[in-house]
């Protein structure tokens, strides 16, 4: 009983401590994050896709050429020469529309975001909250396929790296990715490459915290340690 008794007040006194320090980083004004503010924290098109699509596209407001996307084949472990650089400043590379979905679901749709240089692909499909369509991913498989003999991968990205709905291909086929563990990894190497753009810098330090946020792994990494060592303590 000692044990229980001493074990809650000392979480008790933990969270008294991290209320003390998330009311001084209000007052600071570190919880002030544009994407909240202006309502696109869920809209995985207007938002995520587009943002991240923003960072990694070579002619990209943010001014820093490529730097964005070798960090982002590093994270996701493609070979950086696996797309030439110079050819993919060609391409738009958000919300392609590869043409109706037929009556057999196998062609058609529109793809989050598409990273090619005519020779090469990688095509990411990003999922936030929204539900796969049925043979989404081997409708972009079949497209890559036609316009990409020379190669091309697939990444399936979603808040928890969970593999896709109804997926008639086989999991050697594509690569699973997550916001929680990839996409934070990437925006922490963005943040760091971005130290001579002040202001894009802080946009991608909300960004990022928006994503932790979602996925629900924006609790005090100290805290979650100091929790974590009450609990297990005997």
């Amino acid at each position: 009983m000692k044990t229980i008794t001493a074990m809650l007040e000392a979480i008790s006194k933990l969270y008294e401590q991290q209320k003390e320090l998330e009311e001084k980083k209000r007052k600071e004004g570190e919880f002030f994050n544009v994407f909240n503010t202006i309502g696109l924290r869920t809209e995985e098109v207007r938002l995520h896709s587009a943002f991240i699509a923003e960072l990694l596209n070579p002619k990209g407001s943010h001014g820093l050429s490529h730097s964005f996307l070798q960090a982002f084949w590093e994270v996701i472990e493609i070979s950086d020469g696996y797309i030439n650089y110079s050819q993919c400043e060609q391409n738009d590379i958000v919300e392609r529309v590869i043409g109706p979905v037929n009556d057999m679901g196998t062609e058609g749709g529109r793809i989050d975001i598409i990273i090619e240089d005519g020779n090469h692909a990688v095509i990411i499909e990003n999922k936030i909250y929204a539900s796969d369509q049925k043979n989404q991913m081997l409708r972009y498989n079949n497209y890559a396929k036609k316009e990409f003999p020379n190669g091309y991968k697939l990444v399936y990205l979603s808040l928890d790296g969970h593999e896709p709905d109804d997926c008639s291909l086989g999991k050697d086929e594509y690569k699973v990715i997550s916001y929680e563990k990839e996409i934070v990894e990437w925006l922490e190497k963005c943040y760091s490459i971005s130290d001579s753009k002040p202001l894009v810098q802080s946009v991608i330090k909300q960004y990022c915290e928006l994503v932790k946020q979602i996925t629900n792994t924006d609790m005090d990494t100290t805290y979650k340690n100091n929790l974590m060592y009450v609990a297990t303590s005997r």
